[in-house]
């Protein structure tokens, strides 16, 4: 049975300064890693048939994410396989990421609506861990799209130190 996740997370940002963040490899390096670990590597060609590539590095050894870009249409959406070892079981899945710009409430800005959904999970343990790595990375992003370090930013699917 396939397994489905959906995160979903407001940024103070315009719709366009976020899917930079998610096309551009260097950014993708700073915040796509819900740890623990290191992305050593990123690489992404965000055109329709176009590859990336992600390495992470962890006390388990290495883990290499790749995946094809199915659906590129800046600055709203992003359709893209996922596959990797760790995360899927080497299975092919889909991400789908949607920006919505909303309406200002406040003098602070631009915001808009991020949904993650990922799709095609081989199963249930795939899927918790993608629902709690797609929420840490969706944690960071704010923080990198303002141009802060990402890693000072908390597992919000941990507990708070005492």
């Amino acid at each position: 049975m396939s397994e489905v996740v959906r995160v979903t997370k407001t940024l103070r940002a315009p719709a366009r300064d976020v899917f930079d963040a998610w096309t551009d490899a260097a950014r993708l390096r700073q915040w796509l890693n819900p740890g623990p670990g290191t992305l050593a590597q990123a690489e992404a060609d965000p055109v329709v048939g176009g590859r990336f590539r992600f390495v992470k590095l962890t006390a388990d050894g290495v883990d290499e994410i790749t995946g094809r870009y199915l659906v590129v249409e800046p600055p709203h959406r992003l359709v893209f396989t996922w596959q990797s070892p760790a995360s899927t079981g080497d299975a092919e899945s889909r991400v789908t990421v949607t920006l919505r710009a909303l309406p200002a409430a406040d003098r602070e800005g631009e915001a808009t609506e991020m949904t993650i959904l990922h799709e095609r999970l081989p199963g249930a343990y795939y899927c918790e861990g993608a629902r709690r790595a797609w929420t840490v990375i969706a944690g960071k992003l704010p923080a990198a799209v303002a141009g802060q370090p990402p890693e000072s930013v908390p597992d919000p699917c941990q507990p708070a130190p005492p």
